[in-house]
């Protein structure tokens, strides 16, 4: 017996926004030391908000990663910052998404930037 498709959204009327675009501000840089995240929150939620029509900011939660070049863990609480986006708005936005995800990770010294998109959870590196 074949189960019906279920269309959740238009069940309960809604409109779909999208696929989830994350960005994870560290509030520790590379080796440890503390990172200013409020001024990088407000960007991204402005950003995100011109793409997705608005953003959430999680509260800020425990991570750790392993600093390959010192062997050191770094323990910290990176605050996350989501919108659900149209594909077409956020490739009409992603210069300036790049641009932003490039100055937080040269700025405030990281090894890595988190970042989400539809599912799959990946990081920067480079920072040019």
């Amino acid at each position: 017996m074949e189960e019906p498709e279920l269309d959740i959204v238009s069940a309960f009327g809604g409109v779909a926004l999208g696929e989830r675009f994350a960005v994870y501000v560290p509030n520790k840089d590379r080796d440890g030391n503390s990172v200013d995240q409020k001024p990088w929150v407000q960007e991204a939620l402005r950003l995100l908000s011109q793409i997705g029509g608005g953003a959430t900011a999680m509260p800020p939660v425990t991570g750790a990663w392993l600093n390959p070049d010192t062997d050191k863990l770094i323990i910290e609480e990176p605050i996350v910052i989501y919108s659900y986006v149209d594909p077409d708005a956020l490739a009409a936005h992603l210069p300036k998404l790049i641009n932003y995800v490039q100055r937080l990770g040269k700025e405030t010294n990281q090894g890595a930037i988190g970042l989400e998109y539809g599912g799959t959870f990946f990081t920067v590196e480079r920072f040019s």
